[in-house]
This record gives C-alpha cells, sequence and structure tokens, in this order.
C-alpha cells in the first residue's frame, strides 16, 4: 500500500469567502517553511482544504512546473478561483504567473552554510545504509555533471535558483565558486523579485517574520511552532575552510539572505 501523502509534501489549496486577499506561501526546502505553514493555516479558520500531488518529481523540469500550475489555475471554476485564499507547497512560486488577481508570495530563506548543512544531512539521513553520500568537501571537489543538473543546484545558490525560475531560465545561472561574468544580470533579477514580487522573511527571525505577516494579514495567531534541534547535526564537522567553500559555491543566496533580512527589517518598521 502507498504510503499517505504528508501534508508537508503536498500542495495545500484552501477556499474561503471571497472576500480575502489570496496568499501563496513557496515552501523553499530547509528553511523552516514548515513552522511558517503551520501559522498560515491556523489563520485560514475554517477555510475548505484541498490536498493536491506534491510534484517532487518536477522540482528541476522549470517549463512542466509552469505548465502544470497553469493548467490546474485554468481548470477551476470562476466560483473556485473566487474563493482561493491559499496555496502553499514546495513549489508554490511557479502558480505566479497564471494568476490574474493579485497575491502575497510569501518565503523563507535560510543562512547558505547553515541551509547546505542541513539539507546534505537531510539527505545523508535517508540514504543510510543503502547508498553512499559523499560529504560536502567531495561534492564541491567535483566537477559538476551538466547533463544531470539537479544533482548540483541544491548545492550552488539553490534559494536563489528557486525564486528566480518562476520567472526566468535559470539554466544559464552558471556553478562555480566564483560570480560568473553575467553576475550583476542575476543580481538585479533577484532583487526586483524580492521587491515587487515575494513577501521574503529569514528564517532565524521567523517569529519576527511572523509578526510583520499578522500585521498586514490581521492574524491573531501568531504562535511559531517549535522544532527539537536535530543532535545528529553535531556529527557534521564543519572547518573554517569548508564553510568558505560553500560560502562561495552559495554567493547569490548569502546576497539574497542580506535582501531579505533588510526587507523583513524594513517591513518592520
Amino acid at each position: 500500500m502507498k504510503a499517505p501523502l504528508k501534508r508537508s509534501a503536498a500542495t495545500e489549496v484552501f477556499y474561503g469567502p471571497e472576500d480575502g486577499r489570496l496568499v501563496v506561501v513557496y515552501h523553499i526546502q530547509k528553511t523552516a517553511g514548515t513552522a511558517l505553514r503551520h501559522v498560515v493555516r491556523r489563520n485560514l479558520g475554517d477555510a475548505e482544504v484541498e490536498l493536491l500531488p506534491g510534484l517532487a518529481e518536477l522540482r528541476h523540469t522549470r517549463t512542466e512546473l509552469l505548465d502544470w500550475y497553469a493548467q490546474w489555475y485554468g481548470s477551476l471554476a470562476a466560483d473556485q478561483r473566487a474563493r482561493l485564499r491559499c496555496v502553499m507547497s514546495h513549489l508554490a512560486g511557479y502558480l505566479l504567473p497564471a494568476l490574474d488577481r493579485p497575491a502575497d508570495a510569501m518565503v523563507l530563506v535560510r543562512e547558505p552554510v547553515d541551509r547546505t548543512l542541513s539539507y546534505w544531512h537531510a539527505k545523508a539521513r535517508r540514504r543510510e545504509g543503502r547508498k553512499h553520500m559523499p560529504s560536502l568537501e567531495e561534492i564541491y571537489a567535483r566537477e559538476p555533471d551538466r547533463k544531470k543538473p539537479e544533482r548540483w543546484e541544491q548545492f550552488h545558490n539553490w534559494q536563489s535558483r528557486a525564486l528566480l525560475a518562476v520567472f526566468h531560465d535559470v539554466s544559464e545561472l552558471r556553478f562555480g565558486a566564483e560570480p560568473p561574468a553575467d553576475a550583476d544580470v542575476w543580481r538585479e533579477r533577484l532583487r526586483a523579485l524580492v521587491a515587487d514580487v515575494f513577501t521574503v522573511g529569514v528564517q532565524d527571525d521567523l517569529p519576527g517574520f511572523v509578526r510583520v505577516l499578522a500585521q498586514r494579514h490581521g492574524w491573531a495567531k501568531t504562535a511559531v511552532p517549535q522544532s527539537k534541534a536535530n543532535e545528529r547535526r553535531a556529527e557534521i564537522d564543519v572547518s573554517a575552510e569548508l564553510r568558505e567553500t560553500i560560502l562561495a559555491h552559495n554567493w547569490l543566496d548569502q546576497e539574497l539572505y542580506e535582501l531579505a533580512r533588510v526587507a523583513q527589517l524594513a517591513a518592520a518598521r
């Protein structure tokens, strides 16, 4: 029997009164997105909920994701569109180009070294006992396989790629430890998305981000779930050299994190 779909892995769709604002929660992996989704759910009241596929198999196929969300949104009856209150998933950002109404697109980002370590550890834990997981030192020492970019994207500016890919072809964003020749093009695109499209917060101040959202949407339930720290994370030996290597290969994510931190501080004033 197939295991039931976990809520955090699903595309969650909520319907309610026609006079509410549409919220899209774009849950980038390993950024405390699950906790943010808990907060949003509690403030949706008695909205009707529908669970759609998580689409994990499409995570690295931009065109198919855009097509899937466009077809799904296009299939909704007029009253369903009017009552659509919230869509949240790991890939919900790809809904934005299909919308014919404004939406508050919320996303959390995380300090890139911490996020990379968290992602690596989760992947290693899933492989434990059945498949070798290369160390981060090995991953960054290898030449990326251009034919299988999905194996590398999570370790090279993944958070920036996730935001940019909704509107731009990120296959042209090169892997590497130094900003490429067209770095300023990607920087400007990212700045525009943070300024004009996404409401961005930082994982290490999730309570502060929730306060910003609560003030904007009139939410009353602002308690943030506290997840227990993973004690096994201590097994990862993070040398200063490895930290510098991760940062070098995630140069755009570091800039995104700083943009998000400034944006959250500005919104809180």
